[in-house]
């Protein structure tokens, strides 16, 4: 028989044991799976919220901290704190800007209390700033009690372009002038309305919730910002988009955090696992392995059987747990998604990999397998004539 042959059948003598090693190990394979597919996932989903598929460079806001500025600009936070139109010219005045959006932004929840609806008034600059807003139906407003929907919420409404819509927490009509092609943006999930018809319902007339930026040359953002500092009053900050979604990322740290102490404290109770289940089976086979060394075997030889033993157990243990990572990454997103407070990227949160995956069981077949040294040294150290003297 093959060292192999004979390390798979001790495993097979006690089968339950052997499982239940292998599923400690799973978990810390499963729980760092979970924990680097949610890492990843958060960071890809914040960077295209606010980098990728905004088209904007630069915000002019009142609001310094960058979550509390994200919270305004992409989730609807009504702040006391607003931008006076006049930024709108200076900023245009830049020879370095290539477009200039002024919006007001604010969330209003359902009166059952089921759903936030996200309005955002804006001008004809949108088109310019933002390269996937282009409609599926209808198109720009044409009065002042004109909409128009993102994908998602023209599906949820069943509202195509002319019919009517009626908000009762303003107790007001508008008419669907246009539906928004479906681009998997916070954009879906939002009714867009004229500047000056938003701002007349939260009562802020000339008051805007930011004012975004593109540039014509992405080479001048500093050059521009320093020139935007200048000619605006102390209070307003100029923040760079991916400066705003770095910012996030960093109150993102503390969860991120948590979750490789969850990993660390998996992977320390795999590892006594481990150590505890070979230890038992080299002790319980102490007569055994005292044979095989009067029959010849040598330390290495044991050392060998023991690593093999170790290793089957890790190999299968981690790759089961990588597996269930990988199954269950996007169910952790979702409730991930529930106590997330600063902010929400409309993105999947969780995405897991192949690259994940490997990295996860390599790590737990590693550990797995250095837990073999201690019970193999206690192998390779047994006395024959004491063992079977005293056995």
């Amino acid at each position: 028989m093959t060292f192999a042959e004979v390390a798979l059948s001790n495993l097979r003598r006690n089968p339950v044991r052997s499982v239940l090693t292998g599923l400690s190990l799973a978990v810390s394979a499963a729980t760092l799976s979970v924990a680097l597919s949610l890492d990843r996932g958060y960071a890809s989903a914040v960077t295209d919220d606010l980098v990728n598929k905004t088209g904007v460079h630069l915000y002019v806001t009142k609001e310094g901290c960058p979550i509390e500025a994200a919270s305004v600009i992409a989730q609807g936070g009504l702040s006391p704190l607003y931008v006076g139109e006049e930024t709108v010219k200076k900023a245009q005045s830049l020879p370095q800007v290539g477009a200039v959006l002024p919006f007001k932004l604010f969330a209003v929840t359902t009166a059952d209390g089921t759903r936030t609806d996200i309005f955002m008034g804006v001008t004809e600059a949108i088109m310019e700033i933002k390269p996937d807003w282009r409609f599926h139906s209808g198109g720009w407003f044409e009065s002042e009690d004109s909409v128009i929907l993102g994908a998602e919420m023209a599906r949820i409404e069943r509202l195509g372009v002319g019919d009517r819509m009626y908000t009762e927490h303003f107790d007001r009509e508008f008419v669907v002038s246009g539906i928004l092609e479906r681009n998997y943006s916070q954009d879906d999930g939002v009714f867009f309305l004229p500047l000056s018809t938003a701002q007349e319902l939260v009562g802020r007339e000339g008051k805007l919730s930011a004012v975004a930026i593109k540039l014509q040359d992405i080479s001048t953002l500093d050059e521009t910002r320093n020139r935007l500092r200048a000619m605006l009053p102390e209070d307003h900050f100029v923040i760079g988009s991916k400066e705003l979604s770095e910012g996030i990322l960093q109150f993102f740290g503390s969860t991120r955090a948590i979750m490789m102490v969850m990993v660390l404290v998996a992977a320390v109770i795999s590892v006594f696992g481990v150590v505890n289940t070979m230890l038992m089976t080299v002790l319980e086979r102490r007569r055994e392995i005292a044979y095989l060394k009067c029959v010849g075997a040598g330390r290495l030889d044991l050392l060998h059987l023991i690593s093999l033993e170790t290793l089957a157990i890790a190999v299968a243990g981690s790759a089961a747990g990588a597996v269930a990572g990988a199954v269950l990454s996007p169910l952790s997103g979702t409730l991930l998604r529930r106590f997330l407070v600063a902010y929400v990227p409309s993105g999947v949160i969780a995405r897991p990999d192949l690259g994940i995956a490997v990295l996860a069981f390599t790590a737990c077949t590693v550990i797995g397998l250095a837990c073999s040294v201690y019970p193999a040294l206690r192998a390779a150290r047994i006395v024959p004539m004491e063992v079977l003297r005293n056995e």
